[in-house]
């Protein structure tokens, strides 16, 4: 999601090099910003900034803009941006087509005077309470709001006379080219005759009264109208060559004029001007209600100014030039700022002049410090004052100094600390004075920098800071594995943690009070009195960062500048106050600062921004406009009452928070479910519960910020959810009543199934004896018999015994299936194989069989019905190949499919009509198995199985239509092993 991230940005952009304005920051466009053509804005009453743009109307709550849809409409662009006294949005196209907002979606407002569309400019429109108002150059119509109805159309005095139509509360003015002015409402609603002729005139509200003059570079006075009458002000001063764009008002004292190359704060009454945000073509300006100035341009995005209060001031011109590292105050107007490419510029705050010291680009500046007594300033640079732009001295001094009562320089660099002969006196390279300074002769060290050399070396460790206590008589350094105190009467000691843990300092400062503040890069900052640590500030009791760049103190409070902002440290109390909050500048990056008796000074990435001590007024209450309920979709009313089913319950939310939108929470819980509160992220706006148990519900939820600045007022919503009527006494009473009856019922239903289902078993189990005699019957057997016999006399031995084997092992396999309902495809094919087998000697050498497989699952796997197949290739055998003469053949094919085995049992017979004609003449013969009790056995399974097992019979015929066999097509559905019986 995108979210509110702010881009640093320096709206004066190519502003003069004196210039000093308003900071401001910049939409980045296109990750945050849809646009950078934007037309009107508008501050809703419920805290949302409305953007109309060339690409459509846009809504933004701090964290995401969000691009409203239209029902209907002939161009995206929008513009003439209003809200009416009912919180509805307007805005119009340069189609002439009206919207309102209903709903979340601009609803194309339908006229019902076919002139409005016939008219060929439309001035501009205002909404009021009951009605619209619409402008066009030669006509005033009033509207109905609610119905479209045109109440009056009223006529401009003068051909192509209207230029400018207003309301200011229930107040309307429409101003005439020629001097024609009308007011509504009014005793008698007319135009009416003034002296004033102004020909492109544009009028804004300012909530006390409307005041306007002409656009353009013409400069002719202004006036006001109030109560229908219209009085002249002075002209307003912008230069001539100015274009003038547009009026705007954020207050009743603060009126903007808005033009081509920036926006002016005007004072009406007396005419005078200031250039506020420059070198812009300025199309609105708007302030929200945490009081936020938002400027929209034609061309170049959005910014955002947090206060008019904080002045950004340009030091060194130039790409990167401005990203300030260090500053320091040298007296009441001066100050000196060191920049990121080591540049160092003394500034004058009153008359912001400027010297820029002659130093080539380098390495940042690391620090400054000014020394009273030579009026000198020291930095990592070298030395320089304030009468010529040539440094006095250039040289690397390291990360920190100070000098003692001797002026001998002490200092701290990347490798070792060192003590420096006075390097403004006339032997700056001789050793250092030592005279009462008992410590240095403990610490002398010879040949250093230069052969002959003695200075005193305290270690030779990189370190980052020393300071000279206010008392004189020790010193601290900062190293980067310890911090060490020193006393100039011999003595040194370092301070360390209770635990005899090492303190790493960044940064120390001493207080009036005589405490040390240790600042670290990772651990907060350490108050140390008399060497020992006596409090500590981190990110756990209220710091925004441990790192700490520096450190500051007045009024007996300690400012403490951290990577992450500024804030005040109350080290009584324990309190602490986000600074850059209270002075708008939430979200600037702070690179150092400095306490000047009148103004807070920040050496920023984008320059100096100074601020008079004056804390924007703080707006401690957030606003939350929305929260919705909804179930199923459909949105509820507070203390609605809900059926059963509608226990899924969603809420949607919304809060509005400019400072640092990213810092915004949520607290919440429903009572009836939650007792504690529950903590939700800035971008969640949505909650769901689902399944909610009947009962009385109270969803409550607080917007807040985490800094503990601003909170929003309570929200909450109540909605009741009804017991189900199964869980009440009547209906649980019915319900046993209902189930004793249902038992009764199923039972009763459960044993007549089952006497039907075991019915069916025994009937099955009848068809299949039936079966069984059927292969077995003695005329079967004789034939068989009388085979072996045919064989003994033609001494066929070999074939007697395959032959007898065969029977055998079909008489045992059928005896084994006897018992079982069911068996596997492998068993059926080895019954079927037997049985033609017989069938095969019996015919001699006329009669072949085929067996075809198009099996995806292995024979053994699948299941089918015990003793179905060899029935219908029996009655094939006898009653189709019998009677053949010649060769006879039968093919049984089986093929898989997904829902069972198709089986194809094809002969090539004499067909069923001949079959049928040869056993009516033979009515004597025995039988075989019955094309009736096959259907019979069929149903049987059917019935018992809930599967269908379906059979069909079609003869074959030849070329000149004579019977040529039968095809008999055996379906058999998939069987689940662990649902028959094996």
């Amino acid at each position: 999601m995108r979210y509110f991230i702010l881009l640093i940005g320096l709206l004066a952009g190519s502003a003069t090099l004196n210039a000093q304005f308003p900071y401001v920051q910049k939409f980045n466009y296109p990750a945050q910003l849809p646009t950078q053509v934007i037309y009107d804005m508008l501050a809703d009453n419920r805290g949302y900034i409305w953007l109309a743009t060339d690409k459509g109307l846009f809504k933004f709550n701090g964290r995401l803009f969000v691009k409203i849809p239209f029902d209907i409409t002939s161009m995206q662009s929008v513009s003439y941006l209003q809200q009416d006294d009912q919180g509805t949005i307007w805005c119009m196209n340069f189609y002439k087509e009206l919207f309102s907002l209903r709903n979340d979606t601009l609803r194309n407002y339908q006229f019902k005077d076919k002139r409005i569309k016939n008219e060929s400019v439309i001035v501009n429109y205002t909404a009021t309470k009951d009605h619209i108002w619409f402008a066009s150059l030669e006509n005033l119509y009033q509207i109905n709001k609610h119905t479209g109805e045109t109440i009056e159309r009223i006529y401009s005095p003068e051909y192509l006379g209207i230029t400018s139509l207003i309301r200011n509360g229930e107040e309307v003015v429409a101003y005439g080219a020629k001097g024609w002015i009308f007011t509504y409402p009014s005793r008698k609603p007319a135009w009416t005759k003034t002296s004033f002729m102004y020909n492109d005139t544009r009028m804004m509200s300012s909530g006390k009264y409307i005041y306007g003059t002409q656009i353009g570079k013409s400069r002719l006075p202004a006036f006001t109208v109030k109560n229908g009458i219209l009085k002249l002000t002075k002209p307003f001063e912008v230069p001539d060559n100015v274009l003038v764009f547009h009026f705007a008002s954020t207050s009743a004292s603060e009126q903007w004029i808005c033009t081509q190359t920036g926006a002016y704060l005007w004072n009406v009454e007396t005419g005078k001007t200031n250039l506020i945000f420059p070198n812009q073509s300025i199309t609105d300006i708007v302030k929200d209600y945490q009081g936020n100035y938002w400027v929209s341009t034609l061309d170049n995005g959005l910014f955002v100014c947090p206060s008019l209060n904080n002045k950004l001031y340009t030091i060194n011109a130039g790409n990167g030039f401005d990203n300030i590292s260090r500053v320091t105050t040298i007296n009441n107007d001066t100050i000196v700022t060191g920049n990121t490419k080591g540049m160092l510029t003394a500034f004058s705050l009153s008359k912001e002049n400027r010297m820029h010291y002659e130093l080539p680009i380098s390495t940042e500046i690391q620090f400054i410090n000014y020394d009273v007594n030579d009026k000198v300033v020291f930095s990592n640079r070298g030395i320089i004052n304030f009468r010529s732009s040539k440094p006095i001295k250039e040289s690397d001094y390291g990360k920190s100094v100070f000098r003692d009562q001797n002026k001998n320089l002490i200092v701290a660099s990347y490798n070792r600390t060192y003590v420096l002969n006075n390097p403004l006196g006339p032997n700056s390279n001789a050793t250092p004075d030592t005279t009462g300074i008992p410590l240095y002769s403990h610490y002398m060290k010879e040949n250093i920098f230069r052969k002959g050399l003695r200075i005193p070396v305290f270690r030779n460790a990189r370190s980052s800071k020393t300071l000279l206590s206010k008392t004189g008589k020790y010193f601290w350094i900062a190293y980067y594995d310890d911090l060490y105190r020193y006393c100039f009467s011999d003595s040194t000691f370092v301070v360390r943690k209770k635990n005899d843990q090492k303190i790493v300092a960044r940064t120390l400062f001493e207080t009036s009070d005589l405490l040390l503040l240790a600042g670290t890069s990772n651990e907060g900052l350490y108050v140390i009195k008399n060497d020992k640590i006596i409090q500590r500030f981190y990110t756990g009791n209220g710091l925004k960062s441990n790192n700490i760049k520096s450190i500051a103190e007045r009024d007996g409070k300690i400012w403490v500048n951290t990577d992450e902002t500024l804030q005040i440290i109350d080290l009584k109390t324990g309190s602490i106050t986000n600074l850059l909050d209270e002075y708008g500048l939430a979200g600037l990056t702070v690179n150092d600062f400095a306490l000047h008796p009148k103004k807070l000074i920040l050496a920023t990435t984008v320059g100096l921004v100074v601020n008079d001590y004056r804390g924007k007024p703080v707006n401690e209450s957030i606003f939350f406009p929305v929260l919705k309920a909804l179930s199923n979709g459909t949105e509820l009313e507070n203390n609605q009452v809900l059926a059963a089913d509608q226990n899924n319950i969603s809420f949607n939310f919304d809060a509005v928070q400019y400072k640092i939108p990213t810092n915004l929470l949520y607290r919440y819980k429903l009572l009836g479910i939650d007792t504690s509160w529950k903590i939700l992220s800035y971008n969640i706006g949505n909650l769901n519960f689902y399944q909610l148990p009947p009962g009385r519900y109270e969803f409550k939820i607080q917007a807040y910020d985490k800094n503990g600045i601003y909170e929003s007022q309570l929200k909450s919503f109540q909605f009741t959810i009804l017991h189900p009527f199964w869980q009440r006494w009547w209906f649980i009473l019915l319900v046993l009543i209902l189930t004793g009856f249902l038992i009764y019922l199923f039972f009763k239903v459960w044993s007549k199934r089952l006497i039907l289902r075991q019915g069916l078993k025994e009937r099955l189990f009848k068809s299949q004896l039936v079966a069984i005699r059927s292969q077995m019957n003695p005329h079967f057997i004789y034939n068989v018999l009388n085979t072996v016999q045919g064989l003994l006399y033609d001494n066929r031995k070999a074939e007697v015994g395959n032959l007898l084997a065969n029977f055998s092992d079909l008489m045992r396999k059928t005896l084994q299936s006897s018992d079982r309902q069911h068996h596997s495809l492998k068993e059926e094919i080895e019954n079927l194989s037997l049985y033609l087998e017989l069938e095969k000697a019996r015919f001699d050498k006329n009669f072949e069989y085929k067996i075809e497989l198009s099996l995806q699952d292995d024979p053994a796997d699948l299941i089918i019905p015990s003793m179905l197949l060899q029935p219908f290739a029996e009655n094939a055998v006898k009653h189709g190949l019998m009677h053949k003469s010649g060769y006879k053949e039968l093919i049984l094919q089986f093929n898989q499919s997904k829902l069972g085995l198709d089986v194809y049992i094809i002969d090539n017979g004499i067909g069923r009509k001949q079959s049928a004609l040869i056993n009516q003449r033979n009515k004597s013969k025995p039988q075989s198995f019955a094309t009736k009790a096959i259907s019979e056995r069929i149903e049987l399974f059917n019935r018992l199985y809930k599967q269908k097992i379906l059979h069909d019979v079609t003869d074959q015929f030849d070329e000149h239509n004579y019977p040529s066999g039968t095809v008999i097509h055996i379906f058999i559905p998939r069987y689940e092993v662990d649902k028959v019986d094996l």
